[in-house]
């Protein structure tokens, strides 16, 4: 079976090379069909062919309204094209919604319609399957969950000391924040929060690469003691030390479908602290975050309080235990069964 993924990997993120990886070792002929090239290249899919996309926002999307009706015109086009050939489109819906939505209308309808034309739709929980159904008319036969996989050995130690770069002390607790710096992020309350909490003896570490709004927000921000702002994007030669240097990971995002960093941090067994949502009770066991009410003012500056206590107690949650559901080998054989058409709900 020949699959076409778009995409087949990323410079930014593991997920699409682990996925694809784990899909070649169950035997399909995995094809790259890389960003800005979909229309040039799906014409090389034959008659029982998949196209499986991932991001699809970037097929119609563009910030000028009439260029976004323009290839939203031609995406539709394809779509139409695909299904005439008799090639199967699959989306894996990774967000209801894009981060950035400037035409919220004309979103919701591209995303209606792109599931109409899909010949199954995948999602990474059974939360974000009841939202799909809700927000976009899909009835459940179109959908199946098969969840996020880990990192567990993709990301290598290389022996930096982080804390000793950062002057961070062996005894003090720290809290990390890492990833792609925006608004929708929440590290404004994050920032307030810490400095609600802070001793002599924690830090926060805000680690990855800011955008505009939000460098300039960091730029402003006047109480910085023991908070480490490293803007830059964080290598993958360095994710592995970095986690390891700390305590407690922090993710305030103001949304959550599906969190591969909250993966990223269960992979390497950290207490995460993040907002209470339906992700959680699919992806961890109670003793491996702790929740908090994000409409409670004090929800978070509570929460961050809590993790530290709860780390120095040295609990030992069931890692393994949760991981070991998020294996690739198994995911793989749950999507080749979707593609194949006979899998076991």
């Amino acid at each position: 079976m020949k699959v076409w993924m778009w995409p087949k990997s990323s410079k930014l993120n593991f997920y699409n090379d682990l996925l694809t990886d784990s899909l070649s070792g169950a035997g399909l002929d995995i094809r790259d069909l890389k960003h800005g090239k979909l229309m040039l290249q799906v014409g090389q899919a034959k008659s029982g062919d998949i196209v499986h996309i991932h991001w699809i926002h970037h097929a119609y999307q563009n910030r000028n309204p009439l260029l976004f009706i323009a290839k939203s015109f031609i995406f539709v086009l394809t779509m139409l094209y695909l299904k005439l050939r008799n090639v199967k489109l699959i989306w894996t819906i990774h967000n209801l919604y894009p981060h950035h939505a400037k035409y919220p209308k004309m979103e919701r309808f591209m995303r209606t319609l792109i599931c109409r034309f899909c010949s199954k739709l995948i999602v990474a929980s059974e939360s974000i399957k009841r939202k799909v159904m809700t927000e976009f008319n899909v009835p459940a036969s179109k959908l199946f969950v098969v969840k996020h996989g880990h990192y567990l050995g993709v990301y290598k130690p290389k022996g930096i000391d982080f804390r000793r770069i950062y002057g961070i002390s062996e005894d003090a607790g720290v809290y990390l924040f890492l990833g792609a710096i925006k608004a929708y992020k929440g590290v404004e309350d994050l920032i307030e929060s810490f400095n609600a909490v802070k001793t002599k003896q924690s830090y926060l570490i805000i680690a990855g690469k800011a955008d505009q709004e939000m460098e300039s927000y960091l730029q402003r921000v006047e109480d910085t003691e023991n908070i480490i702002l490293d803007l830059r994007f964080v290598p993958n030669e360095e994710v592995a030390d970095l986690i390891s240097a700390v305590d407690v990971m922090v993710m305030p995002y103001k949304e959550i479908t599906t969190s591969g960093s909250a993966i990223l941090g269960l992979s390497f067994k950290k207490l995460i602290v993040m907002p209470d949502n339906e992700f959680i009770d699919e992806y961890f066991q109670d003793d491996m975050v702790v929740r908090y009410d994000p409409t409670d003012a004090n929800g978070l500056t509570n929460a961050m309080k809590t993790a530290l206590n709860v780390r120095k107690e040295g609990n030992a949650p069931k890692y393994e235990e949760v991981l070991k559901e998020l294996e690739w080998s198994a995911i793989a054989e749950r999507i080749k069964n979707v593609y194949q058409g006979w899998d076991e709900r």
